[in-house]
C-alpha cells in the first residue's frame, strides 16, 4: 500500500500521484564517508550503514548526501554507483534529475526581483502576464470546463505558495486536468506517462502561460492549497520583470555567485559520464524511466520548467540550501540580504490556509515551512520526484541533501536517514 504523503514519514509514493515531487520532506544521508574532520565518518556511520543497505539489498545502484553542519563543516556520505553493473562511483558530483527541488530555486530567484524592487508578494500577476487578466473559475473542475469569471486577483504569494487555483496534469484525471493534457502543458524534459489525445508539447513559457490563460482555474486564487505548475509560470514573470531570460537570470543573480557550477537544464559535452541512472521501479520490476533517459536531458531545452527541469549535484544543491541558512552568503559572496534569505524560508501562506498534509506547517517560497512548534521550527525545503531531497533548518542550524533516482517504488531511504542523522546530531524530532 502506498503511504499518505507527510513530512513526517519521509514519503514513499508511486509515480503517478506525485510525478513531479510533492513529497519526501526531510533529511537523508547515504558508503564511503567523507567529512570535514576525522570524527565525521564515525559519528555518520549509522547513516553510512542505512545507505550500505540499500545498496547492498539491490533496492538501489547508489546514493549520495551532503550535509552542512552547525560548526560550518561539511559532511558527505555515499553509497554504490551511479548504475547497476560497471559505473562510475556516486559521490557529490553526480547529476540528478531533481524535479520538483527546481521549485526552491525559482522562488529564491523571485526573492531576488522582491529585494529588488522589482516585485511584490501581493502583486498581481496580470500586471506581468497580461494573458491572465481574464481568468475564469470552473464551476464544476471534475467533470466539465464550464466556468465563471474570477473574482479574486491571483498575485505573486498566490503563485509561490501553490494557492494561485492552477493545477497539474498529474493531480488528477478531471475535466481542468484533461485540458491541461490537450493543451499540451508539460512542464517538464522528455515524455513521462504521455496518454492519447495528448497535445503536442508547448514550446516555451509564453506559449504555456497563453494556453494556461484559456483555461479555468481549479478555484478562486487564494481559496485553497493545491500543487501546480505556479512555479512554472512564475519563471515567466521572472523573465518579464528582469528583463533577461529566465535561465540567464537565474545564471547570473543565482547560480555563479553561489558557485553552483553543476546545476543546468540539459547536459553538456561529458556531462553524460556524471549523470545517474534512473530506474522505474513499478509492479515489482525494474526497468529504465521511459521518457527521462540521458538522451532526453541532452536535448536543446525551449521550454525552461521553473518547478520541475533542473539538473544539479549533492554539491551544488548543499551550497544553494547552505547560501540560504547563512543570511544570503555564499563564502565572501554576499548573494542576497539576510532578511531576503529568511523571507524564502518565511511562511507565506494566505491567511488562513495551509498544506493539504498538516494544519499546522507553512510554506514559503517554493517550499514547505515546519510549524513554530516543531523541534525543527523553521525548516524549509522540498524533494523531487526521483528521490532527491533537501532541507535547512535554522533551529538546529543544519542543512542536507540527499540525492538518489527512482520511480514508482516503496523505498523509504529518507525516513530512515533522517532518523540516523537526527540521532548522530542529537536533533530532537517532532512525533510522527
Amino acid at each position: 500500500m502506498t503511504e499518505r504523503l507527510t513530512p513526517a514519514n519521509g514519503f514513499t509514493t508511486d509515480r503517478r500521484s506525485l510525478l513531479l515531487g510533492a513529497g519526501v520532506l526531510g533529511l537523508a544521508g547515504c558508503a564511503g564517508a567523507s567529512g570535514a574532520g576525522p570524527a565525521a565518518p564515525h559519528r555518520f556511520a549509522p547513516v553510512q550503514a542505512v545507505l550500505d543497505r540499500y545498496v547492498a539489498d539491490g533496492r538501489l545502484p547508489g546514493a549520495t548526501v551532503g550535509l552542512k553542519l552547525p560548526d560550518g563543516n561539511e559532511v558527505w556520505l555515499q553509497a554504490g554507483t551511479q548504475d547497476y553493473g560497471p559505473s562510475p562511483a556516486m559521490n557529490r558530483d553526480t547529476l540528478f534529475r531533481i524535479y520538483s527541488m527546481t521549485k526552491p530555486v525559482t522562488g529564491t530567484a523571485a526573492a531576488l526581483l522582491v529585494e529588488d524592487g522589482r516585485l511584490a508578494l501581493d502583486q498581481p500577476v496580470a500586471d506581468i502576464i497580461p494573458e491572465f487578466s481574464r481568468l475564469t473559475v470552473a464551476v464544476d473542475p471534475a467533470n466539465g470546463l464550464e466556468a465563471r469569471p474570477a473574482t479574486q486577483v491571483m498575485t505573486i504569494r498566490h503563485l509561490l505558495t501553490h494557492t494561485s487555483g492552477l493545477t497539474y496534469n498529474i493531480m488528477g484525471d478531471g475535466a481542468v486536468q484533461k485540458a491541461y493534457r490537450r493543451a499540451g502543458i508539460f512542464p517538464f524534459t522528455g515524455d513521462l506517462g504521455s496518454e492519447p489525445g495528448d497535445g503536442p508539447k508547448v514550446h516555451d513559457l509564453d506559449e504555456m502561460v497563453r494556453r494556461l490563460g484559456e483555461i479555468p482555474l481549479m478555484f478562486e486564487p487564494g481559496a485553497d492549497w493545491h500543487y501546480s505548475v505556479s512555479l512554472d509560470v512564475l519563471g515567466l514573470v521572472i523573465q518579464r520583470v528582469s528583463g533577461m531570460s529566465f535561465p540567464d537570470f537565474l545564471q547570473r543573480r543565482l547560480f555563479d555567485p553561489t558557485g553552483m557550477d553543476d546545476t543546468m537544464w540539459s547536459l553538456g559535452r561529458g556531462d553524460a559520464r556524471r549523470f545517474a541512472a534512473l530506474y522505474d521501479y513499478a509492479g515489482g520490476e525494474r526497468k529504465p524511466a521511459a521518457g527521462a533517459t540521458t538522451a532526453d536531458y541532452s536535448a536543446p531545452v525551449t521550454l525552461f520548467a521553473g518547478g520541475a527541469g533542473l539538473i544539479s549535484s549533492t554539491r551544488d544543491y548543499l551550497a544553494f540550501m547552505t547560501m540560504l541558512l547563512d543570511g544570503g552568503r555564499a563564502a565572501r559572496v554576499r548573494v542576497m540580504k539576510p532578511e531576503t534569505a529568511r523571507l524564502v524560508r518565511t511562511d507565506i501562506l494566505p491567511a488562513g490556509l495551509r498544506p493539504d498534509w498538516s494544519p499546522d506547517d507553512g510554506f514559503g517560497f517554493g517550499g514547505y515551512v515546519m510549524a513554530p512548534t516543531k523541534p525543527n521550527a523553521g525548516e524549509y525545503g522540498w524533494s523531487g520526484a526521483a528521490g532527491t531531497n533537501a532541507w535547512l533548518d535554522p533551529t538546529n542550524n543544519v542543512a542536507g541533501v540527499v540525492m538518489l533516482q527512482f520511480f514508482g517504488a516503496e523505498i523509504a531511504l529518507v525516513r530512515e536517514v533522517r532518523a540516523a542523522i537526527a540521532q548522530a546530531m542529537a536533533i530532537p524530532t517532532a512525533a510522527a
